[in-house]
């Protein structure tokens, strides 16, 4: 593994720049696309997992509990999905350890835990509304409007991968 000399985004946590924040995680829904496509969902992305080089590039890591998902049913087991209990969306929270829940999805819902911790400036709890913590962000529209989609209660309202890149305009 490359050795990152400026750790990751725990480390590097506190308010950043918006741009900053917004680019590290234009860096992160690329990793996460591309093992999407590939029908893999992290499974356990938080600010520690996410690391930074000298060039200031964001570099998803940790992959020992992602998940190889069927590509017919795209959903796994809730008991299965999400490790870091403070970056669980909403329908893991709700679930019951046999309910199907799409995977995918939990992890753009934790890319909008991350970008709001990067934004805001505070760390990550389970359970926490960030829904209506984002209206109290300093950050453009644009940067609330994707924040609004990403941290959607209802996981069919936030955007797949493919769509969030185009949201935050990565060509």
């Amino acid at each position: 593994m490359p050795y990152y000399p400026r750790a990751d985004l725990a480390f590097l946590s506190g308010k950043q720049n918006p741009a900053q924040a917004h680019r590290y995680m234009t860096h992160v829904a690329r990793g996460l696309y591309y093992l999407h496509r590939r029908n893999i969902a992290h499974n356990d992305l938080k600010l520690e997992n996410v690391f930074v080089d000298a060039q200031k590039r964001a570099h998803v890591g940790d992959f020992g509990l992602a998940l190889k998902v069927k590509a017919v049913s795209r959903t796994a087991l809730a008991s299965g999905v999400g490790c870091t209990q403070d970056y669980w969306p909403p329908e893991k929270l709700a679930a019951g350890p046999d309910t199907r829940i799409d995977p995918f999805k939990a992890d753009v819902y934790a890319i909008g835990i991350m970008y709001w911790a990067l934004l805001s400036g505070e760390t990550p709890e389970m359970g926490l509304d960030y829904l209506s913590k984002v209206t109290n962000l300093d950050v453009s529209h644009d940067q609330r409007a994707i924040l609004k989609r990403l941290l959607a209660i209802n996981p069919s309202d936030r955007p797949t991968v493919s769509d969030l890149l185009k949201l935050m305009k990565v060509k």
